[in-house]
């Protein structure tokens, strides 16, 4: 799995979010449609429905980690991590959440009863690995923020630490509930599943907490997603465009209706099987939609650059949002069934945060390292680079605070006069100018230097 290398492209990259999205719904919507449905199948036909969806989850994960697979070791991530560490953790990561998949399903093969520690071990590892990319990519992007300010970098960092904080309660509600379960699940029938679950009390603590902060992430990222590709409105029209992206929010926040007027009320009533039906067939996938949504802002803009290195990390990104929203659903895990639904979505929780950690940072960093490409990006006014714009560009600021700090350094030792210090100033900026457009760069330059230069005159003043 390791050593799997795959060309990535933007028709790749589509198929396998398709792919991916259409296994999670299934996975975390069996149980409802058929504890809805008043159906019931023999335990081989579930388990034969579990098997194949973990088997679709070990194909398309293979195939991700030979999309990001590199050849080079150069650290292209942030805070000690680079691209080789990263990936192999989060091969390793993949490896064991397998072997737990395994170990699930080979007594349920020979319908005999699986441990629930399993479940516990599986949960623990794909949230805990989940967590620790997202972390890194919000202190990150806080860095940023406080370098630059800027409203879609807020938002996105907004997003990804509400998701974090729910990635985290669902660790511990999932924790509590299996930790209550029977410790060996036997083959039952999916209805007896729901008789006696251990949940309901906590339910009503920890069920309001996710979806508030499920609504505020789905908010935050679907206003980032929308100001991003505003650039389409130019072609179809603002009222058109705002009509076409408002459709993914109305759609996720629908089914939360029932808690403010709840308009089927009278149809749960009188028939409560259609109405149940009804809604995990028409409203079962609204996180994975939105999740879809968001990713097309990284879809588009990897068909705005010309470099295939950077087209490659975009894509990256783009299945890493479709992965990460898409699989922060522990309902369907939490009701432990025969065999246990749910686990295939939850383990691509950490998949999802490695590949938007990785392809937004390592975006950004090739903005700095890449002359070409910060021409290419500073002469395309499309909306759907300004993210990875402002992270570069303070990249570009903080190393240019860097070089001049060192220089700083040596000629304060070397006690010259301050032209040296300008003469060497100016000679680690010459390069950076002259690959860019002077008017371009000036704010850029004109902001760093001010702010070197007024700390440099600080503390030579005397009694400073």
């Amino acid at each position: 799995m390791i050593q799997f290398d795959l060309k990535i492209n933007k028709r790749r990259a589509l198929i396998v979010i398709i792919a991916a999205i259409s296994v999670m719904v299934i996975d975390s919507t069996i149980v409802k449609y058929i504890a809805f449905s008043n159906k019931e199948y023999p335990a081989p036909v579930y388990v034969s429905i579990f098997v194949t969806l973990a088997v679709l989850f070990v194909g398309i994960i293979i195939v991700l980690l030979g999309f990001v697979k590199r050849k080079d070791t150069e650290s292209g991530l942030k805070r000690g991590l680079s691209v080789k560490t990263t990936y192999l953790i989060t091969a390793v990561t993949q490896l064991l959440l397998v072997s737990m998949m395994i170990i699930i399903i080979q007594p349920t093969t020979a319908l005999k009863s699986y441990n629930t520690l399993s479940l516990l071990v599986l949960v623990f590892i794909s949230h805990i690995i989940a967590l620790f990319f997202l972390i890194m990519l919000v202190l990150t992007l806080v860095d940023s923020i406080m370098a630059k300010g800027d409203k879609i970098l807020s938002l996105y960092t907004i997003s990804f630490s509400l998701t974090a904080i729910a990635i985290m309660t669902s660790l511990i509600y999932a924790t509590y509930v299996l930790s209550n379960q029977p410790s060996n699940i036997r083959p039952l029938s999916i209805h007896n599943s729901f008789i006696g679950l251990p949940r309901a009390e906590v339910a009503i603590y920890f069920g309001p907490a996710l979806d508030i902060i499920s609504i505020l992430s789905f908010i935050s990222v679907w206003i980032a997603s929308a100001v991003m590709m505003n650039t389409y409105s130019r072609r179809i029209g603002k009222i058109r465009y705002w009509t076409i992206i408002s459709i993914p929010l109305i759609y996720f926040l629908f089914p939360f209706e029932k808690n403010v007027v709840d308009i089927f009320q009278s149809l749960l009533v009188s028939s409560p099987v259609l109405y149940g039906v009804l809604n995990v067939t028409i409203f079962s996938a609204t996180k994975q939609i939105g999740a879809l949504f968001f990713s097309l802002v990284f879809l588009a803009a990897s068909t705005l650059v010309t470099k295939h290195e950077m087209q490659k990390y975009l894509l990256i990104s783009a299945i890493g949002i479709a992965v990460l929203y898409g699989s922060i659903e522990i309902e369907t895990l939490l009701f432990a069934t025969y065999p246990p639904f749910g686990v295939v979505t939850a383990s691509f929780i950490p998949m999802g945060a490695y590949l938007v950690f990785t392809g937004i940072l390592r975006s950004a960093t090739l903005v700095v390292r890449d002359s070409e490409l910060r021409k290419e990006f500073y002469n395309t006014a499309k909306s759907q680079l300004n993210l990875l714009k402002t992270i570069g560009v303070t990249e570009m600021e903080k190393e240019l605070i860097k070089k001049y700090k060192s220089i700083d350094k040596r000629t304060r030792s070397l006690k010259e006069d301050s032209r040296f210090e300008k003469d060497e100033m100016r000679e680690a900026l010459h390069g950076l100018v002259d690959e860019m457009d002077k008017e371009k760069v000036r704010d850029i330059l004109h902001d760093v230097l001010t702010e070197v230069y007024s700390k440099s005159r600080t503390e030579t003043k005397p009694g400073v």
